[in-house]
């Protein structure tokens, strides 16, 4: 008896494990937002990208200075976040960048009509306005053209014009694009980010940047055309929207150590809003808070304006009201624990 059931036990071990059925997939996984395009009612077309998501809350993203529509590729390290609360990102394509052809006398009027029919042409309605950077000169036209359509309006160190006295406003435009023909010819040495900051702590965001940097000068064979980028930088130099009482909610998001887009340039827009104002300032951070902080933005955009997202002890959550850095729990610090070198992880 005892030998039956040894030499059972003894097969047993013997034997190869049974393997496990493969679960195949029956979709593909994706590679990124497919580009789109929309010829307009003036006969341009438009190129754009649109995460797609029915039902869920619509977000127009206007990315920095010189980005194409691919630009939020570049927030998709929190893909999972804004996914889990149901964001749907869109972005439309400016003047000469990326795949849309340059036009010398295009404005900021052009790129109100361009969204407006790239959002009925998708069937959006309401939305959130989100911009980061130099999209913020091109928000403040969008929330002046269409506040009635605007749920809530997002600025990340977001400019709101530039000094008239500055360099760039000074130069005439061949010589603001020789000044801009090394960067834009070299999208690496464009997208240098601070060692220190968010390329440091997101795996692969210095690369994707300079992927970007490389798709906005050279996809549609510009060959590193510094037109594009040099007549944004002329645009900030325009005086900012005639945004006047806007009446959603907003959210302001600066670092007061910035030096390329001060906290003043937010305090401009806010005095433009009679609606809500939550202002969110970073004592000590720079320029890059337009990605450190995505993820309170996604949450500002989803509902949780009155909300503070915090990592204390390992562990993400909410806290009530608008929390001052200065003011957060022993040990605490902003954002989901990944920011904070060596947190432990999330289930």
């Amino acid at each position: 008896m005892i030998r039956g059931v040894l030499a059972l036990l003894l097969a047993a071990i013997a034997a190869p494990a049974l393997a496990q059925p493969i679960a195949f997939p029956d979709h593909f996984d994706s590679i990124g937002t497919p580009l789109a395009s929309l010829k307009t009612s003036d006969g341009r077309t438009v190129h754009y990208t649109d995460t797609g998501e029915a039902g869920w809350t619509p977000m127009l993203f206007i990315g920095g200075v010189g980005t194409s529509a691919r630009a939020p590729e570049l927030v998709a390290f929190l893909d999972t976040l804004r996914r889990r609360l149901k964001v749907r990102i869109v972005a439309v394509e400016r003047n000469g960048l990326g795949d849309t052809a340059f036009d010398p006398a295009w404005t900021f009027a052009d790129y109100s009509s361009e969204v407006q029919q790239v959002l009925q042409h998708l069937g959006i309605g309401k939305f959130a306005l989100v911009a980061i950077s130099g999209g913020g000169a091109y928000a403040g036209h969008i929330a002046a053209a269409m506040p009635e359509q605007i749920t809530s309006w997002h600025m990340l160190a977001a400019i709101a014009s530039a000094p008239a006295e500055s360099p760039v406003c000074k130069a005439d435009a061949t010589t603001l694009e020789a000044m801009l023909g090394q960067q834009v010819g070299a999208p690496r040495a464009f997208w240098a980010m601070p060692p220190e900051g968010v390329a440091a702590k997101v795996p692969g965001f210095a690369d994707r940047a300079a992927d970007e940097g490389a798709h906005a000068y050279f996809i549609a064979g510009q060959h590193g055309d510094a037109r594009a980028v040099a007549r944004e930088y002329h645009r900030f130099c325009d005086a900012p929207a005639a945004v006047a009482a806007f009446p959603a909610p907003a959210y302001f998001y600066y670092g007061e150590a910035d030096k390329l887009v001060p906290p003043a340039q937010g305090e401009y827009w806010a005095a433009r809003v009679a609606g809500k104002v939550t202002f969110r300032r970073y004592p000590g951070e720079g320029h890059d808070v337009q990605y450190r902080h995505w993820d309170q933005l996604l949450l500002d955009v989803a509902g949780h304006g009155g909300e503070t997202l915090v990592c204390a002890q390992g562990r993400a959550r909410l806290l009530p009201g608008l929390v001052e850095p200065a003011r957060l729990p022993k040990g605490a610090a902003l954002g989901i624990c990944a920011w904070q070198a060596g947190a432990s992880k999330q289930p």
